[in-house]
């Protein structure tokens, strides 16, 4: 009985306890949130927050987990909303005790953890800092002790997958640790304790847009002895490595009031020259371990004095290779002679009094040296140069001796002598006269494949010789692809641009025999090639270009177009390309053009003006698309042509114009003409048509047109020619893809209309009337390759006979009146043969009768006469008008089983 009442006493205990475990922290993790939030709040002037916060009494037990995802501490003013610091994941471990206290009391952290960190620290031009953000201590007499917010005493602590960026606006500096890999431990809770770190991380640092470091592997096993009772941090036992370049270190770092007390050595370890290859990144050193070397090494110095708001530690930084060469196992050639001193020193603390010297840096290839040195004063404000270039360099040798990518196929022989002193102020200010600037550099031979072109740049010579304020480009000669030239010129202030970031100014004299445009495209992606979403494959000028080429080309080859005796002039400026008063001849003709591309935003934009004088109309559409986009009419005309063009729009990738967005119109005038039969589509339309149209009599010499055209449609204004004596008005519009939607006019003459309507034209005798028109209007719609062709003929013929039959009738009635008044005349005279006059008066009772019944009633009398047997007149007006509508009315049944063609008898 005992032993059961010992177990269920022991039961509830552990019972007790469980629920103690699950519930404290569901009762406690809706407080320590809020809690956290508030104590760092209290200490900071930015904002911290968080999107979860979770608790756990098991996983560190008997010490207590804070959890926390999605933290981030946003920047007060002047950098107000910037990110300070943002994180994927962070644990802080603490006593069980601290989870009771309030939000005014000072939380304890042993153990600290943080993933996926990313810290940016910025000083801005005014020298203002975004990572002071703790809270000043508005009472001096506080005791940290009773401080709100947190303290710290860490045995262990880790930051994994982070990042640190600095970067500071007013001296230049940029400086970036990447892939952070750092833990320490140790027991900070002592007055004086060890700490041992191990960090792994890149590297990457930049001066005044210059990059000294990229993406360096860093290594970092420190020892560090740590009094907090003096607040410094002695470096016991350390070693680390820069890619694969060891270093020891020693010294310390005394935090003092406004700053640091800093005294630090460091050197090699050893005085291999491989130590050296070990600085320079790995994607350009590649494997070192096999790699033979000669000579000696050396890197050392010394960090030493106060850092603070005013200066900097004073430092000397040595580095020295004597008589050394290394060589590649798998490569033909080694770079020998190696011989360099470089001395990075400040002795004052004041960031101006900074010096780089280089007294001597050479190295051989083969038979070919290279020397240089410089000396640069004042790095952080106004950088002062004074150096020195000589040697010769064959390119195609450099690829052989060292293990760098290089363009395939590079090759040519680079020969430098120049000599260059001046500051940055006087570049910047461009008082070229406060610089000395002298020497040459020659090229030959220069062979270079580059992604810009389809085929490789060969520079046979080019030469360039310095002088203070520019350069002279004395000869440049070379090919690409089919194209040659040869460029003089000079360029101004060459030092601003590279130096300063500044525009490339030029004025150049451009000559070649032949240019193939076609030469100068970007290759085409390799077929079934995927296309880089990320890539800005538009077509860009850039934005420091201020160039001035003044040319002439014996042959030019645009796109099939050949140009001859080409001469002009191009102006580079603000992304856009002038065209300035280019003259060729081409096509048996002149040509001219003036106009402008710009790439300022969105797709290519250019506007143009193009002349043309008495080119080959056929040749002009083989060879120019555009032409036979805005005007396929103009393939049924052999001949010559006047045209002036006036067009702006968008280009595509490959400079072809996008069609939709041209705007613009076409002035063209015909000089002579034939008409081409085996093309001409339309025509042949209108000839099957029209009885009285042929093709092979139309003659367009003379003819001027307007073309307009605008969100792919081409309007034409309304033209005129003749045809014979026919006057022709064509108006109407197709678009790009050459729907047709034209109307033809044609006046025509009565005696193209048939025999009866000639007949009653001659009939009735009426001046002006042989030579009277009727409008006839072919409506062309369809394709240009299969065009539709209606008329209105038989519409028209119908109306005109109709009109003359009517003209007709009131002659006759006129006439019959007037019969009519004569014999009652007589009549009323009286005459003695009775019976004479009694035959007369019916006959002329009868005729008239018959006269006035065909006017009204519209019939044919078609009687004979009582003695004579003759039909009479208004019997033959009437079969006349019959017989040319039946005879349009029979035509259009009997062509309805043939061709559908419109024509008079």
């Amino acid at each position: 009985m005992k032993r059961k009442k010992l177990l269920k006493i022991f039961g509830g205990i552990l019972l007790f306890l469980l629920l103690l475990v699950i519930g404290i922290p569901l009762f406690l993790e809706a407080k320590i949130g809020p809690i956290l939030r508030s104590n760092v709040n209290k200490a900071i002037t930015g904002e911290f927050d968080f999107e979860d916060a979770s608790l756990s009494l098991i996983r560190n037990f008997p010490n207590a987990r804070v959890s926390l995802t999605g933290m981030r501490i946003t920047t007060a003013a002047p950098f107000e909303g910037d990110t300070l610091l943002t994180a994927r994941e962070a644990y802080l471990v603490m006593g069980i005790g601290e989870l009771f206290k309030g939000a005014g009391e000072p939380i304890g952290i042993r153990e600290l953890y943080i993933s996926g960190a990313d810290l940016r620290l910025k000083i801005d031009s005014l020298e203002q800092p975004n990572y002071m953000i703790a809270v000043e201590d508005t009472d001096p007499g506080s005791s940290a002790d009773t401080a709100e917010g947190f303290t710290f005493d860490l045995q262990d602590y880790q930051l994994r997958d982070s990042r640190i960026s600095y970067s500071d606006r007013s001296s230049g500096i940029d400086f970036v640790l990447e892939e952070i890999q750092h833990e320490g431990t140790g027991d900070l809770s002592l007055a004086e304790s060890r700490l041992q770190t191990r960090t792994q991380a890149l590297i990457s640092l930049a001066m005044d847009s210059v990059q000294y470091l990229r993406r360096n592997s860093l290594q970092l096993d420190a020892l560090i002895g740590i009094d907090l009772g003096t607040d410094t941090y002695t470096f016991l036992e350390n070693s680390g490595t820069i890619n694969q370049m060891p270093l020891v270190f020693e010294g310390s770092v005394q935090l003092v009031e406004d700053g640091q007390e800093i005294d630090l050595a460091f050197r090699t370890p050893s005085s291999d020259f491989k130590n050296f290859l070990a600085l320079i990144p790995e994607a350009y050193s590649k494997d070192l371990a096999n790699v033979s070397t000669s000579g000696n090494f050396s890197l050392e110095g010394t960090v030493k004095g106060r850092s603070d708001d005013t200066r900097i530690p004073g430092f000397d930084i040595r580095m020295e290779a004597t008589d050394a060469s290394f060589r590649y196992p798998d490569l033909p050639r080694g770079i020998d002679d190696i011989n360099f001193s470089a001395r990075l020193h400040n002795t004052t603390g004041d960031m101006d009094d900074t010096f780089l010297e280089i007294p001597k840096a050479g190295f051989r290839i083969d038979q070919d040296a290279f020397a240089m040195n410089a000396r640069i004063q004042s790095l952080t404000t106004n950088p002062k140069v004074d150096a020195a270039v000589k040697g010769t360099v064959n390119l195609a040798n450099l690829n052989q001796a060292y293990p760098v990518d290089m363009a395939p196929g590079l090759s040519g022989l680079l020969r430098a002598d120049i000599q260059t002193a001046f500051d940055m102020a006087s570049v910047e200010n461009k008082r070229y006269q406060d610089t000395r600037t002298s020497g040459t550099l020659q090229v030959s031979n220069l062979n270079l494949q580059t992604d810009n072109f389809r085929e490789p740049v060969k520079i046979s010579e080019a030469s360039l010789r310095f002088d203070p304020a520019l350069a002279r480009v004395e000869k440049l000669s070379g090919t690409l692809g089919q194209s040659d030239f040869s460029l003089n010129g000079s360029i101004p202030g060459y030092l601003g641009y590279m130096f300063n970031n500044g525009l490339l100014r030029g004025d150049f004299n451009l000559s070649a025999n032949q240019l193939v445009v076609a030469d100068f495209m970007s290759p085409e992606p390799p077929t079934g090639a995927e296309a880089d979403p990320a890539a800005d494959s538009a077509f860009r000028i850039p934005e420091n270009l201020d160039l001035t080429i003044r040319g002439q080309a014996a042959t030019v080859n645009y796109d099939g177009l050949p140009l001859r005796n080409v001469s002009g002039g191009l102006l580079v400026r603000d992304q856009q390309l002038q065209i300035q008063d280019v003259r060729s001849d081409a096509l048996d003709g002149k040509l001219s053009l003036n106009g402008m591309l710009s790439t300022r935003e969105g797709a290519p934009r250019f506007d143009m003006n193009l002349g043309i004088d008495g080119f080959r109309i056929r040749e002009t559409l083989e060879a120019i698309e555009l032409f036979k986009t805005l005007a396929p009419i103009a393939a049924i005309v052999e001949g010559k042509l006047n045209s002036r063009v006036s067009l702006s729009g968008l280009l595509n990738e490959d400079f072809t114009p996008d069609l939709m967005s041209l705007a613009g119109n076409v002035v063209a005038e015909v000089l002579a003409t034939d008409v081409t039969g085996n093309k001409a589509r339309v025509l042949e339309a209108l000839d099957t048509r029209l009885d009285f149209f042929k093709m092979e009599d139309l003659d367009l010499k003379g003819l001027k047109t307007v073309l307009n055209f605008e969100n792919g449609l081409v309007t034409v204004r309304p033209f005129s020619f003749s045809y014979r004596d026919i006057e022709v008005t064509v108006a109407g519009s197709h678009s790009f893809d050459q729907q047709l939607n034209y109307t033809a006019t044609l006046q025509v003459p009565a005696k193209y209309l048939g025999s009866e309507v000639n007949r009653l034209v001659t009939e009735l005798q009426e001046p002006g009337l042989q030579e009277a028109t009727i409008p006839v209007v072919a409506t062309i719609g369809g394709r240009y390759s299969e065009p539709t062709v209606q008329t209105d003929l038989n519409q028209a013929v119908t109306g005109l006979t109709s009109r003359l039959v009517e003209a007709q009738k009131q002659k006759l009635l006129a006439t019959g009146k007037d019969k009519a008044n004569e014999l009652i005349g007589n009549l009323l005279k009286g005459s003695p043969d009775t019976t004479a006059t009694a035959n007369r008066k019916d006959s002329v009772r009868t005729g008239l009768g018959n006269v006035l019944k065909d006017v009204v009633q519209g019939k044919q009398a078609d009687t004979a006469a009582a003695n004579t047997g003759t039909q009479t007149t208004g019997g033959q007006v009437e079969s006349a008008a019959r017989n040319v509508l039946g005879g349009l009315l029979k035509k259009k049944k009997d062509t309805a089983r043939t061709t559908a063609r419109d024509s008079v008898q």
